[in-house]
């Protein structure tokens, strides 16, 4: 969001502005906004076991693992145990 609002207001300064463009700038309207989800190792969304919540990282469950900052938990017949970060 703070980059939101510094594109926003940097084109209201450039319509006041006579100076020129710099090499990067904004261009009104072309700006998107996209989420990037990430949990924590150990950590995965899982929308089908838990609906209440489908954007929630919840820990994984035995048999499967999250090694680092990713989304999903993984499949691991091997790991036996809660927020596994290894197979």
């Amino acid at each position: 969001m703070f980059l939101e609002r510094f594109f926003k207001r940097e084109v209201e300064i450039r319509k006041k502005s006579t100076e020129p463009l710099p090499e990067i700038y904004y261009i009104e309207g072309t700006l998107q906004m996209v989420w990037v989800d990430r949990c924590y190792p150990g950590y995965g969304i899982n929308a089908v076991r838990h609906p209440d919540c489908p954007e929630c990282c919840v820990i994984c469950s035995p048999r499967s693992y999250n090694p680092s900052n990713g989304i999903h938990c993984l499949q691991c017949d091997t790991s036996l145990i809660y927020g596994a970060t290894t197979c």
